[in-house]
């Protein structure tokens, strides 16, 4: 018997690396899944993989910003599977960009997917959890860029810091419904949001340098992590927020650019350079 044999789990941004790792993750374990992404061709592709595992699934696509499509989902996961017991909500978005040159439009996209849509997401789920008097786990994807200064992402951040908050805050007032909430911190993940980076020798060689455990993350730490908080192993975990980052955190974090401030208006440029 696997761990979430006869449970639905919920994981959106699933057309992602680490969302779709998860998927199959809670698949292995026995549970029904619902995977949902904006990209619907390529959600297909991670429902037919599910499948393969062995579970039921549900591929719904799905646009998190914006609130009658969020409502569409738990209502097909109410008729499909009656229950939801667990939920990771994962998708998210993030551009590099001087906060002084950015776009109020990328500004505002940072927050309304990353913040909006994650707060929707959990809202939706809570109240299935609610509804089906079952108890449950939601676990929310943030940032090791969360709690630290990452320079030219920081919309990324902001958005982050507020889905750290948000996860804390559902985890005391979701309590009384026996719903816990807990936070994974993803340091440097080898997906496709961050290829651009890490195919860089040089950027892959500092990232490398300083993360204690000797290599880059991979798609299924974070999984592993999620599956685990949603578990009843991690039944007495609650409001709680996990790094996932190999210790890159350990001495400060890692940068990626840098500037000379001795130099007014100095330019931004890959820290490997400097």
């Amino acid at each position: 018997m696997g761990a979430f044999t006869g449970k639905t789990a919920l994981i959106t941004g699933a057309a992602g690396d680490i969302g779709a790792a998860t998927a199959a993750a809670f698949a292995r374990g026995g549970a029904d899944v619902v995977v949902t992404d904006r990209r619907a061709d390529a959600l297909e592709l991670v429902a037919s993989a599910v499948a393969e595992a062995g579970g039921q699934v549900l591929a719904h696509p799905c646009d998190q910003t914006d609130p009658d499509a969020v409502a569409g989902l738990f209502a097909a996961i109410a008729e499909r599977f009656g229950r939801l017991d667990a939920a990771f909500i994962n998708a998210g978005y993030g551009r590099y960009g001087a906060l002084i040159d950015l776009p109020y439009d990328q500004w505002r996209k940072h927050i309304d997917v990353n913040l909006n849509g994650g707060f929707l997401m959990a809202q939706g789920a809570a109240r299935l959890m609610r509804d089906g008097a079952r108890g449950g786990a939601i676990v929310m994807n943030a940032s090791t860029a969360a709690t630290n200064i990452c320079d030219l992402l920081g919309a990324y951040a902001a958005s982050k810091s507020g889905v750290r908050m948000l996860a804390k805050s559902l985890a005391s007032e979701l309590g009384v419904w026996r719903i816990r909430v807990n936070l994974v911190l993803p340091g440097v993940i080898e997906t496709a949001m961050t290829q651009s980076l890490i195919d860089d020798p040089a950027v892959r060689a500092d990232a490398l340098a300083n993360t204690p455990v000797g290599r880059l993350g991979k798609p299924e730490d974070i999984a592993r992590m999620a599956a685990f908080l949603c578990s009843d192993d991690a039944g007495y975990v609650t409001g709680a927020e996990i790094l996932v980052d190999g210790g890159q955190t350990l001495h400060g974090y890692p940068r990626w650019f840098s500037a000379d401030y001795a130099e007014v208006g100095a330019a931004w440029t890959p820290h490997t350079q400097r």
